[in-house]
Formats: C-alpha cells, structure tokens, sequence
C-alpha cells in the first residue's frame, strides 16, 4: 500500500537524536534490605501528582519508538482528564496538526487529517504504540506523564537498594525513590515492561520524562524503544471541557484499519521540506 505522509512527519529513521541512545540508564537492581516504616515516604513522594485531575501541556519527543526514529521537529499538544480521557494532536514545524487522537472510556479515534484516514474501533493504546512505539491508556499514560507512574499506587512492600527505596506496588509496578535536598521523591520506576526515568523537576512535578523498553532488551542490545518527552507550557488541574475530547471526522475521510496503520510504511515516504521556520 502507498506509504502515509502523515506518518513520514512523525518518525524518520535517520533524524535519531544522537544523546539519546548512547547512555542505557540502569534501575537499581538487587534484593535489599526490607523497609518496614515506608508508607510516610511513598506518600510524601506522589503527594503533588497524585492530586492531578486534568493536565495539559506541549510535548516534544526525541528518540525512537519500536525501533523507529521519531523527527524531532514534530511536537505534540496533550490534554487529558481522570479518569481515562485523553487528547493528542501532532503539531508540524508547518500546518495544520499532522494527527489528532482522542478518547474517552470504551471509545477512541485517530485522525490522519492529511492523508485523511481515520481509525475506529481501537484501543487508545494501541493507536498510540502505533504512532509512537509506546502503548499506555489514557490514565496510564497521565500517570506516566505526571510523575506518578501508574494510576493504582497501592504499595505493597518496600526494601533499601543503596541510596533508593523500591517501593512494589500492586499490578506489579516498582516505584524508585530517591534521596534529594532531604526528602525523598519518585525518580524512576518500571511497569509494563518499561523503565521511566524523571528529571527537570519544577513545582513537584517532572517536566522531562524518558521511557525504555524493557522487554526484549540486554545489556549489549539497544531497546526498541528510547523516548524521551519534553514538557512545557504545563497547566495542571484546569478541567477541559468535554468537546476536546469529541471530534468532527469530515465525510470524505477513509475508515483505516490498525493493521494499515502498523504497516504504513513510513520510511518510504519523504519528509515534505519546511517553507518557514518554526517560531512557536
């Protein structure tokens, strides 16, 4: 089938950012020592994303995902709300949004608004692992974004690995703690077969999140997935309307399957070349 353009603007193999994937971060690793007098800790930890209701912000994604390289010119606008609505738009150096996927609980929709496409019937996660190489709900993928991790933070046992505090929780998510300026705060974590790291903490919360896959991966191979987002402009807890997360699909756009979507063929295709520069 004839390569997406659309999908061209959003992964291109040779735009790899060239910082991301030379250094493999490591989750502290090894049984520890059991800490019975936790629960302060962990709380203390999650006290202001677990307060999140809605956020929205600007995103921009470098690396790969799923063995793919993602252009760094493409930025993408989040808004989402608990407890599982989510909208994304894919934001061109140029143009108009290259995408838009919205969802709410039991329904989901993505707009390939340049190729016209569009896909029904599908998983929000599984559209997004499409497009990115990352597949997280709407509420997993707030969690993530906000520092949280996951959405149920129920721990279960926690033991001392050196410095950090690894906290299970239920579901079988681990939530790293570590020690800084006093207080400990949650800077890593895996769940679903992913590691995630947080930094550039401002008001509590992170504004830069990496993401590798886990599954798969050893010590001398370079994961399928290496994502590092970027967030800016940050607005937390204003409620966004509902309409943002519905949309108007035009009568002339082509219902698209998800295995049309995975297979697209991408790299095939040409990036379009920018006619001005990217001031926003």
């Amino acid at each position: 089938m004839a390569c997406l353009r659309v999908l061209s603007l959003v992964v291109l193999l040779p735009v790899l950012c060239a910082g991301c994937a030379s250094s493999r971060l490591r989750l502290p690793d090894g049984p520890g020592t059991p800490v019975l007098d936790f629960m302060p800790l962990f709380d203390a930890a999650v006290a202001q994303c677990d307060q999140i209701q809605h956020v929205d912000a600007l995103i921009r994604l470098r690396g790969r995902g799923g063995g793919i390289g993602l252009n760094t010119r493409v930025r993408v606008r989040a808004g989402l709300s608990a407890p599982g609505s989510v909208r994304l738009e894919g934001m061109a150096p140029f143009g108009g949004p290259v995408f838009v996927l919205v969802a709410q609980p039991g329904e989901a929709t993505l707009w390939l608004t340049r190729d016209k496409r569009v896909v029904r019937d599908v998983p929000a996660e599984d559209m997004l692992e499409s497009l990115v190489g990352v597949s997280l709900s709407p509420a997993a993928l707030r969690s993530v974004l906000t520092g949280c991790l996951v959405a149920d933070r129920r721990p279960m046992t926690a033991r001392a690995i050196g410095d950090w505090v690894a906290v299970d929780l239920a579901g079988g998510a681990v939530a790293y703690l570590e020690r800084i300026d006093g207080a400990y705060r949650l800077t890593a974590g895996s769940r679903d077969g992913l590691a995630i790291y947080y930094d550039q903490f401002l008001g509590g919360l992170p504004r830069e999140v990496r993401v590798i896959s886990q599954t798969g991966a050893d010590a001398d191979s370079e994961p399928q997935t290496d994502l590092t987002a970027s967030l800016s402009q940050v607005n937390t807890n204003v409620a966004l309307p509902a309409s943002a997360f519905d949309i108007d699909i035009p009568p002339d756009v082509i219902p698209m399957t998800l295995r049309e979507l995975r297979g697209a063929g991408p790299l095939d295709a040409p990036v379009e070349p920018s006619t001005s520069s990217d001031s926003r």
